[in-house]
């Protein structure tokens, strides 16, 4: 909460059934706009200065302005200062690296090889964006360990490949797995545009068709809604209640409920299986097809 409940109008829940001047003493008929629910997770902010610090690359010339207030926004939210441990120190690579490419500026590139050890660790999170600054380095250390750390990353990827008929790394869960497999699409297009000697193009376009319908199950309908000739058509979007759907809209798609097997239940209500979500969902299929279509024309 932003400020506290003595220094607001009524710092009372707001009730439309009272008068605006009628109050008990937990609700009130104002309104007030000054109640924020915010957290701290170091995760989440470094995920969005990279996408400011890609924003600010893409907007230039086009909208110099709105380009160079992203620019202000990445910059200054990443020399705040905090914890950064586990997982959030993958975002402070990737934040790192898109700030480099924006900016080229040297203390990013300082900062990503003081992080070398988390870099080798961490490559299946962070090996796309490491990927694509990767002929810029110039610190021979970095370059080796990392370069065996790819080696073994691809090694890895390659085998993975072969656990099942869809030539994707299927992780079977009540969840349906098709968000994490578009992300993995994703980050292998980075690779191999940056390291195509290591990394091919399989994965990418595997992990295409499965979300189009080539993944297990009797039901082999597209997780893209409205998208092929049989599509998930009954979501849990923002209007499941019509039993309905949104073109498009990317549902993260065959989970499994031990001991059946795997099926895609066509009912709104299995969030599990059917929900929509921008990030991740929506935002990597059309990445996908767009990096496929690249691929296809620039092979």
């Amino acid at each position: 909460m932003l400020g506290d409940a003595s220094s607001m109008t009524d710092g009372l829940k707001y009730n439309p059934a009272l008068g605006i001047n009628e109050k008990t003493g937990t609700e009130s008929g104002k309104t007030d706009d000054r109640w924020v629910f915010t957290e701290e997770n170091a995760g989440h902010k470094y995920t969005a200065i990279q996408g400011l610090a890609a924003a600010a690359r893409v907007l230039k010339g086009y909208n110099d302005d709105l380009a160079a207030r992203c620019l202000k926004a990445a910059t200054e939210l990443y020399d705040v200062e905090r914890q950064v441990s586990g997982r959030n120190s993958s975002g402070k690579i990737n934040a790192a690296c898109e700030l480099l490419l924006t900016t080229n500026d040297a203390k990013y590139q300082r900062d990503i090889y003081d992080m070398k050890d988390q870099v080798v660790r961490s490559l299946s999170q962070t090996g796309a964006s490491i990927a694509r600054i990767f002929s810029r380095c110039k610190n021979e250390e970095f370059k080796t360990e990392v370069l065996a750390a790819f080696k073994e990353l691809s090694s890895q990827l390659e085998k993975r490949k072969t656990e099942n008929p869809f030539g994707v790394p299927y992780n079977i869960a009540i969840w349906g797995d098709g968000w994490g497999i578009q992300r993995l699409g994703m980050q292998q297009y980075f690779l191999h545009k940056n390291l195509p000697e290591m990394f091919g193009t399989d994965l990418l376009f595997n992990a295409l068709n499965f979300v189009l319908g080539n993944h297990p199950g009797e039901n082999t309908s597209s997780f893209a809604s409205g998208v092929g000739s049989r599509s998930v058509l009954q979501a849990y979007g923002v209007n499941r209640a019509d039993r309905s759907f949104i073109p498009g809209g990317v549902v993260s798609g065959t989970g499994i409920i031990r001991p059946d097997f795997p099926e895609l239940k066509e009912w709104p209500y299995f969030w599990q299986q059917t929900e929509y979500v921008m990030g991740g969902g929506a935002t990597h299929f059309m990445f996908l097809v767009l990096a496929a279509n690249d691929l296809l024309k620039n092979p």
